[in-house]
């Protein structure tokens, strides 16, 4: 596959938080492959805030099913002006059963398509990678090292030929950075001292530590470490903070009420996060802000961390990963007890001050 001919390309991410943020390698390493090209991502509001501000990107596309493209006939319109933007490339890194995003591909890729087989979904490709397979830890095949090993379909390799895990990216600019710190000011945190985050939020019920442990590991760092901490969480975490707040004796600051942008500028000024499986994790991760999380249905070979300051508490159970949205046994989250957190939390503290 010859540079010279490749003009445009288009990845298409439509899912969640975390997704995309592990899907941010990919934009490096092929600007660095073809400077020339053109990359548009296509994104729904929410994900969109992961990667404003990439260098690695050059436009941003919104698929907003809540708005401009809520009815058939605009959803229509939408994709035949992608078909008219004739990408050289379109690639669906979405590596799970549902078709939606390969349908899209089909239709607006007129020369090249790059996707998994998966599913039965290779139909709708015709440059194709097999599915990573799931050898189990220590040798995880992450998930951002799944979606870079698509670009080797396109002769785009690492250059050290290495396996090496990639660390995701998020930009922030010096003006969230600036707002973060006087909000941060404005909230009493001394910004010179350590300072713990805490999101006991996740997109699904299953993969949440029960909320009053983290309540426990919050007045813990408060009371015996005396620790800033800051609880955050997002507008769908109403319900979750309200009840952390009902069991906590000592409340921390809570930010509760950010953008996302304004979240991750603030996750920023955090010594430590802890957190479950979820969004906030992958973008402490890109952050390179140490962690310490939670790991019940989610597979860990996949959806591990990447990097060597962060900690995962999960179960061997056999039950797990079950990939279930809800559970009523709840063992691989209830199983993880405030102790055994407390003890990984004092671990990355000991760590942090001699690093």
């Amino acid at each position: 596959m010859e540079e010279v001919r490749l003009k445009k390309l288009l990845v298409i991410r439509l899912d969640k938080i975390g997704d995309m943020v592990v899907t941010t390698p990919i934009f490096r390493a092929i600007k660095e492959a073809w400077p020339q090209i053109h990359i548009s991502v296509l994104v729904n509001p929410v994900n969109r805030n992961i990667i404003i501000h990439n260098p690695f990107i050059d436009d941003i596309l919104l698929y907003d099913t809540s708005g401009s493209q809520r009815n058939l006939f605009n959803k229509l319109l939408f994709f035949q002006h992608l078909r008219k933007m004739r990408f050289d490339i379109v690639i669906d890194p979405y590596l799970d059963y549902e078709l939606k995003t390969a349908i899209i591909t089909r239709f607006i890729g007129r020369r090249y398509r790059l996707g998994f087989t998966f599913a039965g979904k290779g139909l709708f490709y015709n440059i194709r990678e097999p599915l990573p397979t799931l050898p189990p830890p220590p040798d995880k095949k992450q998930m951002s090292d799944s979606i870079l090993d698509l670009l080797g379909c396109l002769g785009i390799t690492r250059k050290d030929g290495s396996k090496k895990h990639e660390i995701p990216q998020i930009f922030l600019t010096a003006g969230e950075k600036k707002k973060a710190k006087e909000l941060l000011q404005r909230r009493g945190i001394n910004l010179a001292n350590v300072i713990v985050g805490i999101h006991p939020g996740a997109h699904y019920e299953s993969q949440r530590w029960p909320v009053e442990r983290f309540v426990k590991v919050s007045e813990y760092l408060m009371t015996t470490k005396k620790i800033d901490v800051i609880l955050f969480g997002g507008r769908d975490d109403n319900s979750l903070i309200s009840d952390f707040k009902k069991r906590a004796l000592q409340t921390p600051t809570i930010l509760s009420d950010l953008t996302l942008r304004d979240f991750m500028a603030a996750l920023s000024y955090c010594t430590l996060l802890l957190c479950n499986n979820s969004g906030p994790l992958h973008i402490a991760t890109a952050l390179q802000i140490p962690t310490v999380s939670t790991m019940g249905p989610t597979e860990p070979s996949r959806w591990w961390p990447q990097g060597d300051t962060h900690l995962v508490l999960r179960k061997d159970l056999d039950c797990s990963p079950c990939r279930r949205g809800y559970c009523e046994n709840h063992d691989c989250m209830k199983l993880i007890t405030t102790d055994d957190f407390l003890s990984a939390v004092q671990k990355q503290l000991r760590y942090l001050s001699h690093s």
